[in-house]
């Protein structure tokens, strides 16, 4: 009963985090909760706080992340709320027990996803046809949130496309796996959100070359359905749109590396951002210029510049890792990078094995952390709210099933 419960509550998590206000808050925080119980199960028990293995240790990595960043924030006085972004980092473990000790079902976790980039892909569709709009957000009041995540989804979505829930026929959840990668990447081009787009193409890429050559002649006629499917979708989608914006960002950048000059909203500003920051850090290389340094410095590089179609202010630099070396130095920037390493190597050997289940764990955790990467090199991913809690419930959920795994075959 408390493995459904769970695997119920993890697919409702998912499914609602970008169609419900809040709904990534509510969920992970209900998460922590859970684990907490089985947190105090686990000490009444005098049972292992700590797992052995490389995954079992992965939220120590996490919260060292967090208390590094909040020590650095001490040390620069910084405001209270500037603390906030470290709480799903610190609760990790809880998310780890959670999922760990309560036995969730990873199908519903496929399932999730699918159905959350699935309300997704409606909501933009609803939000662009029905009412105008010309870059759908949801209920994140930001369209790149809302087209990463709804992607994010759709890619997590295809790590178990042949792991089928409620006892589906393989072809049949083959062809709704694929499906819901299309539908993510549906709303992310509704979005108009080209920084996440590199993901879909290494994502697809990935999975068709390991499915061409094992495929069945029903799993080929589910991949052609599905390729058919997505094809009638094309005609709603902002094709002319997206292809003017991918022209309009190349010839923007190609301008700054030629001139220097921003002649558009979006990629030369974020190139001279980029260089500010760059520049800026060594004169704080060890614990940076705190978050308001570096937006004061942001306003006093862009007073001047008349730049069409502005990013909101440029209150940040719109890098995550450039960001986080300009407002924390080299020691926050070294804490951030090894919340990635350890976990990509977690997660490249469960992919290496030969084992069905490691390897679609080892991918799906990958790939969260290939689109975490991609999504914040053109933005400041992990400061915002939605994007810091589905990547820790991601990570750590797929660690916990890992291990699960683990326990399960010793």
């Amino acid at each position: 009963m408390v493995s459904i419960l769970a695997s119920l509550g993890l697919m409702v998590f998912l499914a609602a985090s970008l169609s419900v206000p809040g709904g990534y808050s509510i969920g992970t925080a209900i998460i922590a909760i859970a684990g907490l119980v089985f947190l105090a199960k686990r000490l009444f028990a005098r049972a292992p706080l700590i797992q052995p293995t490389l995954a079992g240790k992965l939220p120590l990595v996490f919260m060292a992340f967090a208390f590094v960043g909040a020590a650095i924030s001490l040390w620069q006085q910084a405001p209270a709320g500037y603390y906030e972004m470290y709480i799903p980092f610190l609760w990790a473990p809880l998310i780890f027990l959670a999922v760990l000790d309560g036995r969730v079902d990873r199908r519903f976790i496929w399932l999730g996803c699918l159905l959350g980039a699935g309300l997704a892909c409606a909501i933009a569709m609803y939000q662009s046809i029905h009412l105008g709009a010309e870059r759908p957000s949801g209920f994140l009041t930001s369209p790149i949130f809302f087209g990463n995540n709804a992607l994010l989804l759709g890619s997590v979505t295809l790590a178990g496309r042949h792991d089928p829930p409620f006892n589906l026929r393989k072809p049949v959840w083959l062809a709704l796996a694929y499906a819901g990668f299309f539908l993510g990447l549906a709303a992310s081009l509704l979005t108009l959100s080209k920084g996440g787009w590199p993901l879909a193409p290494l994502v697809f890429a990935w999975v068709v070359v390991e499915d061409f050559w094992r495929a069945s002649r029903r799993e080929r006629l589910s991949l052609v359905l599905v390729a058919l499917t997505f094809l009638a979708l094309l005609p709603l989608m902002p094709v002319k749109s997206t292809m003017e914006r991918i022209n309009h960002a190349a010839n923007g950048a190609m301008e700054w590396f030629r001139s220097g000059e921003m002649v558009d909203g979006s990629v030369s500003p974020r190139l001279e951002l980029w260089k500010l920051g760059l520049t800026i850090w060594p004169e704080k290389p060890w614990l940076g210029h705190t978050r308001e340094g570096v937006t004061q410095r942001i306003e006093q590089n862009f007073a001047h510049k008349d730049v069409a179609n502005g990013l909101g202010g440029f209150g940040a630099l719109h890098s995550e890792p450039i960001q986080i070396l300009a407002e924390k130095g080299l020691a926050g920037l070294l804490s951030w990078a090894l919340v990635y390493a350890v976990s990509a190597v977690v997660f490249w050997r469960a992919y290496l094995r030969p084992e069905p289940v490691r390897k679609m764990l080892g991918q799906a955790g990958l790939i969260t952390l290939a689109g975490s990467f991609v999504f914040g090199l053109s933005d400041t991913y992990l400061i915002w709210n939605v994007n810091r809690q589905l990547f820790v419930f991601f990570v750590m959920a797929m660690a916990a099933l890992l291990l699960a795994e683990s326990n399960r075959s010793a």
